[in-house]
């Protein structure tokens, strides 16, 4: 997999896992530790409300694509405006720092070298995400501090192709009684947003991070 820089740390367990009461049980996973940090700015501004002025529930525009994934690169009615003032605040203030994730090149010997020994399971999109809303851990959703033309918060992620329960690559074999479908992991990420109360917060959100074969009794 593409290598890439974050601020979280990737480690794995090293035990066989364990099966659920559902049956279900994990083929290939992998975990990232979340940096969980729940800290709110002083702010000098006060945000009007984002509902009351423009008369719109701005996350009930959200597509289902986006609600599917718990997080959207793009919404009607983001208020720019607003944003901008509160990335002025920020960066003036210099409290908090954005996250900004990058997709590093393949080295030369990995582009003329030869196939791969591993193999995914499951056919996956890796890409940056310049989100503007996404929902944290209570599926609740935030407006994201962020710019179209100059980005400031960007997230790599991993986003299963095919959807949710897609079917498992054909190499991959499960005993009689359990069926292998593709499944869509999160890992929680920090991200500056604007809550309810119209205060600039540093929270952890939920970002796709890889697409599993998992094994389920059937």
């Amino acid at each position: 997999m593409t290598s890439y820089k974050a601020e979280e740390t990737d480690w794995r367990t090293g035990k066989s896992p364990n099966i659920p009461s559902d049956g279900s049980y994990k083929i290939l996973n992998r975990f990232v530790k979340p940096f969980i940090n729940r800290r709110v700015m002083d702010s000098s501004i006060v945000f009007p409300d984002l509902t009351s002025r423009s008369g719109i529930d701005i996350f009930s525009q959200i597509s289902d694509d986006c609600k599917t994934l718990g997080i959207c690169e793009d919404i009607p009615n983001y208020p720019a405006d607003i944003i901008s003032s509160a990335i002025q605040q920020i960066e003036s203030e210099n409290k908090l720092k954005f996250n900004k994730d990058v997709l590093e090149p393949p080295q030369l010997a990995e582009r003329i070298g030869p196939e791969e020994e591993t193999i995914d399971l499951c056919s996956s999109m890796e890409r940056i995400f310049v989100p503007k809303v996404a929902q944290d851990i209570n599926k609740d959703w935030f407006l994201i501090v962020n710019d179209k033309q100059k980005p400031r918060q960007t997230f790599r992620v991993e986003i299963c192709r095919g959807g949710e329960n897609a079917t498992c690559s054909s190499i991959a074999f499960f005993q009689k009684g359990y069926r292998g479908s593709c499944v869509q992991k999160y890992v929680l990420r920090n991200m500056i947003a604007l809550n309810d109360k119209n205060e600039i917060i540093e929270r952890p959100f939920q970002v796709p991070s890889c697409c599993s074969c998992v094994a389920k009794a059937v």
